[in-house]
């Protein structure tokens, strides 16, 4: 299958240093997409017969690039989605918005206190910047961009979701996302929400959620709140690739960066895992590489151990980083909790 979607990380800093970001476990130093880099993606993007979709976004705040508005006009002829976290907006960048944008996707956390504690930034900026593009989109007759709110639940915030839904519905947003925390630190491993075995007062709290979000007219777009058998890659599935702001061609969103997750409590080295660099090859020949059609086949097809839920995951030492599993496929998706939809990707 040819490239439908790309996700396009224009830099990964970002203005914020939220809490439970996963930059918090990297050893590199941010960085902005070079100039060079950006103006040949560009180039090969609007050529691409077969695309259909791309997301501005990635672990950094894609709003703080210097050319984010050129980028969203030269892309505009895509469904194009941009992930946000709504501090960084001006009247300029809200108009390409509505020219450019069909899906704004702000994360927000929780309600004044708790945002402010998670992002260490004032909630009514956030709330006022959206208020402004509403009032933009009414004056010049627009209904985009369509707004969506993320949510990352944890036992930090998980008192606020029900006001939370209230607040992002009078905003005008259209969806909801609510995505379980995947903590980056062991300091972290007790906020989950989620478990290996099923909790009825968690099942009923995740049920509450999706019919509030029914009274509230939005589509919620909610993570399970226990390990289940069932495992769907979104990247794979949807034809999916990711350019990260080095410029490397990447499966997903977790092997675009090394880093450390903690899984079920366990500590997990993550290495970023690249088929290709975007200088080096265009992007439609390292979709069509050996190595990544046999990684995409691997993993539409399930042909991964399920490491999460194995009987020998305490004394196995494959289990401590992504490099390789016990079937010999590299890099190791048998840990991951997007397949299994605990956590959920754009």
């Amino acid at each position: 299958m040819a490239i439908k979607k790309v996700n396009l990380e224009l830099t990964d800093r970002c203005n914020l240093n939220c809490t439970m970001c996963y930059r918090k476990s990297w050893s590199e130093a941010p960085q902005d997409m070079e100039t060079e880099m950006l103006d040949k993606i560009l180039n090969e993007l609007v050529g691409m017969e077969t695309l259909e979709e791309v997301v501005v976004g990635g672990i950094g705040e894609p709003t703080v690039h210097p050319r984010i508005m050129e980028v969203l006009e030269r892309l505009s002829r895509y469904r194009l989605m941009l992930t946000s976290n709504g501090t960084f907006f001006t009247e300029d960048l809200m108009t390409a918005l509505i020219d450019h944008v069909d899906q704004l996707v702000i994360s927000i956390d929780g309600l004044s206190e708790v945002f402010f504690d998670i992002r260490g930034f004032e909630l009514q900026v956030v709330i006022d910047n959206v208020k402004k593009l509403n009032a933009l989109k009414i004056t010049r007759n627009s209904k985009t961009p369509q707004l969506v709110f993320q949510m990352v639940i944890s036992k930090t915030n998980k008192q606020d979701v029900f006001k939370l839904m209230d607040l992002v519905s009078e905003l005008g947003a259209t969806q909801f996302i609510v995505s379980n925390i995947l903590p980056a630190s062991l300091e972290d491993k007790d906020l989950i929400l989620y478990s290996e075995n099923d909790v009825p007062e968690m099942k009923a709290f995740y049920q509450r959620i999706r019919n509030h979000g029914l009274k509230k007219g939005l589509e919620v777009r909610l993570s399970e709140s226990k390990l289940k058998t069932e495992r769907r890659c979104r990247f794979v599935e949807n034809d999916t690739t990711v350019i990260n702001a080095k410029g490397d061609v990447t499966p997903c969103y977790r092997f675009a960066h090394s880093g450390t997750e903690v899984v079920f409590g366990r500590s997990k080295k993550i290495e970023a895992h690249s088929f290709g660099h975007v200088m080096a090859d265009t992007l439609e020949d390292i979709w069509e590489t050996d190595a990544y059609k046999k990684y995409r086949a691997m993993v539409y097809d399930n042909h991964y151990p399920s490491c999460t839920d194995c009987d020998l995951v305490d004394g196995c030492d494959l289990v401590r980083d992504t490099t390789s599993d016990c079937y010999g496929n590299m890099p190791s998706c048998g840990d991951c909790l997007w397949v299994r939809n605990l956590v959920y990707c754009i």
